[in-house]
């Protein structure tokens, strides 16, 4: 985080400039009236010839803003920003350095208001993602059957290659439409089928905005917790290799209880099971997935893009409990490979934990089981012990195959 500016100068305005220089309000205008500089793009300043204030171009890389602003403090300023500041605009940039009470923001249209407004339909229940300067797969967290979408893009994640995805996760039949150049001469507004768009061979421009409405079997990407363990890429057979079986991963993320805006430490993460689960699950919580053999690293990568959960997903290679020495403290911790270190792994992420957080281990092994019960022996912990077993064919006839079973403990870290 960017440390905060000691400003003394008079509060900035912020002006949002909608979708033309025409459709500012009473009160941006006149703070653009009485500005002595004006920030902003060259298109935005371009916009506003009558205006005596002195023009300055945003910086280039926009971490200059900050010595920018503050070297001319005792001066009237205003910033101008596209749409409206406080939707994925500069507004993010400048609460980082300056609290809300030296910003005064003058909010205009965004870019998908107008586009809603284009296709004449309400959009309270859009669900809204940013795909503007972010990986493309995070659209893979989301997506889910018969749900609205509106989407900011760039030139990668153009409405050709957010068709494909969309096709590619059983959503073919989808509608999309595509606005361009929002409140100017050129613009343009089209609908698309999802399918039809994948294989197209079209050019859009750069400034557009995508309305995206599922439809089709989908079934590709989960819409409920308990991915089947098939999906995810172990290297060996599907639903094989280091991976916490769907019913003991159900369950260690009940213990677990994520929350929004909480640290997760997946220690011992193997392929992601858990890891993928408890981020894809609680997307506005930030889990760590540790782990040290190289092979697992690379489908815990594969099963991170397969289930888009770019975003709050952050692999750690390394061995731990050294490879926690640089992560934040958790609120929720889950301990699922210990190499045969369980104890020292259990006293550090006990010590690291948060005051009421929590802690999960697993233990297979009769040595893991030992250590765990040691280590909980003056603590009050919960237990759990689950036995899995499922069907399969022997001889034509169907057997229960058991797992071997899975003892579970959660401690919870008084406050």
């Amino acid at each position: 985080m960017s440390a905060m500016l000691d400003w003394s100068g008079l509060p900035i305005q912020v002006i949002g400039m909608g979708m033309a220089p025409g459709t500012l309000g009473q009160e941006a205008r006149a703070a653009l009236e009485e500005a002595e500089l004006i920030i902003g793009s060259t298109p935005h300043l371009a916009a506003f010839p009558e205006l005596a204030a002195e023009k300055m171009p945003y910086p280039s890389p926009m971490s200059g803003l900050p010595a920018l602003l503050q070297a001319h403090a005792g001066r009237r300023i205003a910033v101008l920003a596209s749409g409206d500041p406080l939707f994925y605009g500069i507004s993010q940039n400048l609460l980082r350095f300056l609290p809300p009470e030296h910003l005064v923001f003058h909010a205009n249209i965004s870019s998908l208001q107008a586009a809603f407004a284009r296709l004449g339909r309400p959009w309270q229940a859009a669900q809204l993602l940013s795909l503007h300067g972010r990986p493309l797969a995070g659209l893979r967290a989301v997506l889910q059957a018969n749900r609205l979408y509106a989407l900011l893009t760039d030139r990668d994640n153009s409405p050709i290659a957010i068709a494909r995805i969309v096709a590619e996760a059983g959503f073919g039949k989808s509608d999309l439409w595509v606005s361009e150049e929002l409140g100017t001469a050129e613009e343009r507004f089209r609908h698309f089928q999802t399918a039809e768009l994948a294989d197209a061979d079209i050019e859009f421009s750069p400034l557009n905005v995508v309305i995206l409405e599922t439809r089709g079997p989908g079934g590709v990407l989960p819409e409920f917790p308990g991915i089947a363990d098939e999906r995810f890429s172990t290297g060996e057979e599907p639903g094989k290799g280091l991976l916490s079986k769907r019913e003991v991963r159900l369950t260690i993320l009940s213990l677990l209880a994520p929350r929004a805006g909480e640290i997760g430490w997946d220690v011992g993460a193997g392929c992601g099971g858990v890891s993928v689960e408890w981020a894809r699950w609680n997307p506005l919580g930030a889990v760590y997935a540790v782990e040290c053999h190289p092979e697992r690293l690379a489908h815990l990568g594969i099963n991170r893009d397969r289930f888009g959960v770019i975003a709050n997903l952050q692999i750690i290679p390394g061995i731990a409990p050294a490879a926690l020495a640089a992560l934040p403290d958790p609120q929720a911790a889950f301990i699922g490979g210990s190499s045969g270190n369980l104890r020292e792994l259990l006293e550090t992420v006990w010590a690291r934990l948060q005051p009421g957080g929590r802690l999960v281990a697993s233990a297979i092994t009769e040595d893991s089981r030992v250590e765990l019960h040691q280590f909980a022996s003056d603590r009050e912990a919960y237990w759990t012990e689950l036995s899995v077993a499922r069907a399969e064919r022997l001889a034509g006839q169907r057997i229960m195959r058991p797992y071997l079973p899975a003892l579970l403990m959660k401690l919870e870290k008084s406050t």
